[in-house]
């Protein structure tokens, strides 16, 4: 059973042994992080799904972990900040069966990409609020009606689990508000950030599906893929989001979301995504 969502920025210099005092410039997302850590707690979730955006990418399939997570920080000079958890077998092999009768493609994988930041920076804030084992599953180059297909997939297998379960997604949004940005500045970034936190705040799949992909891609977005998998999962339940925080530090959208669940016997959203 469902009960929570979430919509978590995972930069790296959140975690004070990389930020070295730079996080606290993001200090209304790290509270953020506080208000969503805490629900988790108060909600005893103990089933919980991560959408991640930088494990393992390809063009045509979507993959879920099918061993232990195990990564570090080594990518940003930080090699003794890991991460980990066990695999929530029950709940993978739940998802990989719904996604079959619902003709998604996904494959197991073994491994994991041991950077992936994504998974990190949240399992590292959230500490013990996160359950020992999860389920892991990864955004592709899909397109976005896919990405809700396969959220979808996910909520018929969340269906069948009794107990609290949340689903986390990971993402950063654009990559290109200002100078500050280590991709530049695209004239059109404010825009494409704008679009994605109004589709977030009115909890509209089909806005985020009709964003252009080229601009997307432009303007370095890497948010709106993992949403929709969360939107699909939620769907059958009356979802209530709200922005814990946005904050544009370094020339990056980062939104903080938390999602409140209640369960709905008609679905909340239809239509041509």
């Amino acid at each position: 059973m469902i009960v929570l969502g979430a919509v978590l920025p995972h930069p790296p210099v959140l975690l004070g042994e990389i930020g070295r005092g730079h996080e606290r410039e993001a200090q209304a997302t790290l509270d953020a992080y506080g208000v969503v850590a805490g629900r988790l707690h108060e909600l005893e979730v103990s089933r919980l799904l991560m959408i991640s955006t930088h494990g393992i990418v390809t063009l045509n399939r979507f993959h879920i972990l099918a061993a232990r997570l195990s990564g570090n920080m080594s990518r940003f000079d930080a090699p003794d900040v890991s991460f980990g958890r066990d695999i929530d077998h029950q709940l993978t092999d739940t998802v990989s069966k719904r996604a079959a009768e619902a003709d998604v493609p996904l494959t197991a994988a073994a491994q994991w990409e041991e950077s992936d930041h994504s998974l990190g920076v949240p399992l590292r804030l959230l500490e013990d609020a996160v359950p020992d084992r999860i389920a892991v599953v990864g955004i592709s180059f899909r397109r976005p009606e896919e990405h809700l297909r396969f959220g979808k997939a996910i909520s018929a297998a969340l269906s069948d689990i009794e107990e609290p379960t949340a689903v986390l997604a990971s993402g950063d949004a654009v990559h290109t508000l200002s100078d500050a940005s280590a991709y530049g500045h695209h004239r059109r970034a404010d825009e494409v950030q704008q679009q994605y936190e109004s589709a977030l705040r009115a909890w509209d799949p089909e806005a985020l599906c009709a964003i252009d992909e080229d601009l997307r891609r432009e303007v370095d977005e890497s948010v709106i893929s993992s949403t929709l998998i969360l939107m699909g999962a939620l769907h059958g339940s009356d979802a209530n989001p709200h922005i814990l925080a946005s904050e544009h530090h370094w020339g990056v959208g980062y939104v903080t979301s938390l999602i409140e669940v209640t369960p709905s016997l008609s679905p909340p959203f239809g239509g041509r995504c």
